[in-house]
């Protein structure tokens, strides 16, 4: 029966048989007759393999033998059938050769092999991935919450602030920003407020409601309206993609009242021209023109 261990393949086998135990411990009851067996599993199969090795690579084929004995490593295992045994992978456990006499490249070998399980996964294997992501997340938090607090400090920096680290939107309660963007409103385009909806949107959804009421109750909501409609910015356009959560139908009011007054300004600032052009018209200029001619 051919097997194959590794490249190499054992054609000149004399004699194969397995060993197959299974861990039990005997536990006596004292003053009682009879044991109770406790089973701890099965132990590694452990096939005997035993004949002749011979052809043109020999050396090589005992160097690889050898190697792996030494170094302990598992290698591949295949047979067509060797005592109902079902083995992928082994180790060599065991391993004698006698070069016979009269023969420069025949061998004769006795190789013993167990089967090669990998080894069960530590108790803590997923705790070091689990300290390394928490490890992460209070760095992040870290990082944030310096960065809200220099906002608090210094309103001026809050766009700055927000494209370098969004999430330090995340550390402030809707009034700490309501306050910081009114502080800084005057510097604050109708754009850099449809930017920071958006990140706000991205970071804490939740917050934007509160946020609006504060400015609102400062009475600065409506500059921003206003500035969304003299620079021509649409809102929905701006936040496109963001999940708004209960906070869309706000953002769709405010990006409504700012279309609504840029249509607004528009019809006034063309009836303003059209009264330029009405103030400047004299229906009885084509008859003064008639009676100049002679």
């Amino acid at each position: 029966m051919p097997v194959r261990i590794g490249r190499i393949e054992l054609t000149g086998l004399t004699n194969v048989y397995t060993e197959d135990a299974r861990n039990l411990v005997q536990q006596r009851v004292p003053g009682q007759s009879g044991s109770v067996f406790q089973d701890l599993g099965r132990e590694p199969v452990t096939i005997v393999m035993e004949g002749i090795l011979l052809g043109d690579d020999t050396q090589a084929e005992l160097e690889e033998l050898r190697q792996a004995q030494m170094k302990t490593t598992p290698m591949s295992f295949a047979a067509d059938a060797i005592a109902g045994a079902d083995l992928t992978d082994v180790l060599i456990a065991d391993f004698q050769v006698k070069q016979l006499a009269g023969h420069e490249s025949r061998f004769s070998f006795f190789l013993r092999v167990k089967e090669y399980l990998e080894p069960p996964a530590a108790a803590d294997a997923g705790v070091a991935a689990v300290d390394d992501a928490v490890a992460d997340d209070a760095a992040s938090w870290a990082e944030g919450s310096v960065a809200a607090a220099g906002v608090l400090q210094d309103p001026g920096s809050l766009m700055e602030a927000v494209d370098a680290n969004p999430e330090l939107l995340g550390h402030l309660t809707p009034d700490e920003l309501g306050s910081v963007v009114n502080q800084g409103k005057d510097s604050l385009t109708g754009k850099n407020f449809s930017s920071l909806l958006g990140s706000l949107g991205k970071v804490n959804p939740a917050a934007i409601g509160g946020f609006v009421d504060s400015l609102r109750s400062a009475g600065s909501l409506g500059e921003f309206i206003q500035k969304l409609a003299s620079e021509g910015v649409s809102l929905l356009e701006m936040v496109k993609g963001i999940d708004f959560g209960a906070a869309l139908s706000l953002i769709k009011a405010i990006a409504g009242a700012g279309d609504f007054l840029a249509k607004l300004q528009r019809v006034a600032k063309e009836a303003t021209e059209l009264g330029g052009v009405l103030a400047d018209f004299d229906p009885l200029g084509p008859f003064k023109d008639l009676e100049a001619k002679p």
